[in-house]
């Protein structure tokens, strides 16, 4: 059994440390003189150099250089003369191009001094004498140091007020982050070394005995994921022959290899894994990365020319990066086949991957958990499903791993090296997380089916998957569904589906009635502020999607101007005779409504609205949902009488099911099923789409059992009169459940 390291029980430590770094780096630029970029590049090598140092030093592996600490005479004096000597001895014995260049060359005395004496004295640990050993120190708290340097640029402010008697600041500092422009996020140490941990493993599995797998990372960041391969590769070597130098053997021989095109991030990356090499025995010289890690493109074509063909092993987190914010689409969707339509950026990344996969390889990449199921994935799904072989699919669901604007899952996939059976695919579902254990606990799961309490993390073999969405069903959840499947109606069977208004101008378009004494006009307030008269005859009651209650009759407090007749837009002659004020007021905003991108080249009229919608359902009873909810929450349009504005819209063909559709479907136990298929956002939050909605089964014995019915129909409304916290609504609702598991039981399905 592995044992863990202490910093895994010093992270309060490690993050002090982190934090300390951070703030030296802020005032090393706002101390310092040169170019803000120069300066902090110099900090980011210069922690490097002392981290290396630090090492050796504690580690006992060169006695000829003396400590750092003896140049930070004081904490405001640094030693130049003593720091020329260590850092030519450094250059001597330590070697690499790690010590080609001296990085204190314009820095401030007291911030070199300062963070050295960090280095050495914990800031949080109390009492005399307490001095970090760095012969156990990770490298993953370099990593995490590089990780704010890449997510964040300082670029030069207006000077605060003077505070310092003596040291001037030589300019203001501010941060701007790069995450989201760049799509630059740290992976967690847990997930790096799951990732790794099980690629690797898998790719010794009948490996001979000797050989180094080739390993890439083309979008290597300050590369957490080579640091943890090699952890892992040295490993397994290590276990075949104690004494080779497998580190040197496979820097080398070019078994590691990682691409960034940020030059910052290369410069992290390369410096991220001397500190990892540093630990090896015989670690000294280090060796020369410039071969090894590399500033290119990994999605031009170009830089795989100059590489050596496939690699056994990729590993990566590719970039979370809107396509909108893409400067190259044009040769991208020449070149890759999943570059097409609203495409995922990270979804190239993954296409390449499985291109330079070596037959037989395996790779594990970090991807946002929308492509398991988005129809705009449709291509790279597949891809990885007719060219790979997935072995794990790990889905965290809607947990946070780290600040993308996405939620992420895995996928470890092989690339067959002849035609295979389709054994099943192994799937993780992890709800929320204990990052300090999470490794094994994912390590487990892969081996043997788990169940943690309160479905933290729930694992079980499932189906292959294709290109269509992926639900990734147990054995037991597919004989389900297909009983489902067998015994149901899909609603949009019964029911039309429909998404509702889109006008691209609420704030025009929206409009509150202030006075309707019953004539021709009514006086009305818009979204801006302003008051006009309008004709009633082109006001329609409204209510917007992010405004719908669980079981509530919805009662619309707003009016929609709605310039439309048996579903044409009026004509703007008509407008000006029958509605003059309406079209006076069109006018005014025709400038703001004349911009909206969706009306261009349509040929409309500015005053039409983005999506007008058919009125045939729009004036009919329906139930209504948001875009966004935790679960299934329909509300009630009994009437009939309500425009829609976002959300989705559920019309049944007969009008007398919609009160015992709205208890069917706001059941948790249909609810299940849409959350299957749903998209997650932010907030254990699903996007209900009219293609989810309508795939929905509706049990045929409830359709078919006008008891059945009605009695759903009364509980629906006894539900719709009371407060949803009422236990009088609990008890109701709980009826509802046991009347549909019922239903269910009679046809032999199990929905519990």
């Amino acid at each position: 059994m592995e044992i863990e390291q202490p910093t895994s029980f010093l992270k309060g430590v490690d993050e002090a440390l982190v934090e300390r770094l951070d703030a030296w780096r802020e005032k090393a630029v706002r101390y310092s003189r040169g170019a803000v970029t120069r300066i902090d590049e110099q900090l980011q090598t210069l922690y490097a150099q002392l981290f290396v140092l630090r090492t050796v030093e504690d580690r006992g592996m060169d006695d000829t250089i003396p400590p750092v600490l003896e140049v930070a005479v004081t904490p405001e004096v640094f030693d130049q003369k003593k720091w020329a000597t260590i850092f030519q001895r450094a250059q001597r014995y330590i070697g690499s191009d790690l010590f080609s260049e001296d990085a204190t060359d314009g820095i401030e005395p007291f911030i070199l001094s300062g963070v050295i004496r960090d280095l050495y004295f914990p800031s949080r640990v109390p009492g005399r004498d307490v001095r970090y050993d760095f012969s156990w120190i990770s490298a993953d708290v370099l990593g995490s140091a590089y990780e704010k340097y890449l997510s964040t640029i300082l670029q030069p402010a207006p000077l605060p007020d003077q505070k310092e008697l003596f040291v001037q600041p030589q300019r203001g500092v501010e941060r701007l982050s790069v995450r989201k422009s760049a799509g630059v996020y740290y992976t967690p140490r847990f997930l790096t070394t799951y990732l790794a941990t099980s690629c690797l493993d898998k790719a010794f599995t009948d490996r001979k005995p000797g050989t180094i797998p080739k390993i890439i990372d083309f979008a290597c960041g300050s590369g957490s994921f080579l640091v943890a391969a090699v952890d892992r590769l040295l490993g397994h070597l290590k276990r075949q022959d104690p004494q080779r130098t497998w580190a040197r053997e496979i820097i080398e021989g070019g078994y590691l290899v990682g691409i960034d095109i940020d030059a910052k991030a290369v410069t992290a990356a390369r410096l991220h894994l001397w500190q990892r090499l540093i630990e090896e025995p015989h670690a000294l010289p280090l060796p020369n990365l410039s071969r090894v890690i590399r500033q290119a493109d990994g999605l031009d074509g170009e830089t795989w020319q100059e590489l050596d063909g496939e690699y056994d092993v990729v590993l990566g987190n590719p970039p979370f990066l809107a396509t909108t914010l893409v400067t190259n689409r044009d040769r991208l969707e020449t070149t890759y086949t999943t570059a097409r339509g609203r495409y995922d950026f990270s979804s190239l990344f993954v296409e390449r991957s499985v291109q330079i996969l070596t037959p037989g390889g395996v790779l594990g990449l970090v991807i946002p958990n929308r492509l398991f199921i988005n129809k705009s994935a449709e291509s790279l799904r597949q891809v990885l499903t007719t060219q790979c072989h997935l072995d794990v699919i790990v889905d965290f669901g809607s947990t946070k791993l780290f600040d993308a604007d996405a939620y992420v899952g895995c996928i470890i996939a092989r690339k067959p090296t002849a035609v295979t059976n389709q054994t099943p695919v192994r799937v993780l579902k992890v709800n929320s997380l204990e990052p300090d254990f999470m490794t094994s606990e994912l390590l487990e799961a892969e081996e043997h089916d788990v169940a943690f309490p309160g479905g933290q993390l729930v694992s079980y073999d499932a189906r292959q998957p294709s290109a269509e969405p992926w639900q990734l069903l147990s054995v037991q959840e597919q004989q389900t569904r297909i009983l489902i499947e067998e015994a149901s109606f899909r609603l949009n069977e019964i029911a039309t589906v429909a998404q509702g208004i889109r006008t691209g101008a609420n704030d025009i378009f929206v409009l509150e009635v202030i006075e309707d004494d019953g004539s021709s006009l009514a006086k009305v307030i818009n979204g801006l502020g302003e008051q006009w008269f309008i004709e009633r005859d082109l006001l329609e009651p409204l209510v917007f999607g992010a405004e719908l209650v669980r079981f509530s009759n919805v009662q619309p407090l707003r009016k929609l101007l709605y310039p439309y007749r048996n579903g044409r837009a009026v004509s703007e002659i008509e407008l000006r005779q029958r509605y003059p004020r309406a079209q006076e007021y069109f006018w005014a905003y025709r400038d703001v409504l004349s911009i909206r991108s969706s009306l261009r080249g349509t040929g409309s009229q500015h005053y039409e609205l983005i999506r007008p919608r058919d009125e045939s359902w729009l004036r009919r009873p329906k139930l209504l949902i948001r875009d966004l909810a935790p679960a299934t929450a329909f509300a009630a349009d009994v009437k009939g009488n309500a425009f829609l504005v976002g959300g989705t819209a559920i019309v049944p063909a007969d009008p007398n099911h919609t009160l015992p559709l709205l208890a069917y479907l706001n059941s948790p136990l249909v609810s299940r099923f849409a959350e299957r298929l749903a998209p997650t956002f932010r907030g254990d939050f699903f996007k209900f789409e009219p293609g989810v909605l309508g795939r929905l089964p509706v049990l045929s014995v409830v359709l078919e059992d006008d008891n059945v019915m009605q009695e759903l129909g009364q509980l629906a409304r006894q539900r719709m009169n009371l407060e949803a916290s009422s236990a009088a609504s609990v008890s109701i609702e709980h009826t509802i459940n046991g009347l549909i598991a019922d239903l269910a039981h009679r046809v032999g399905i199990d929905l519990n």
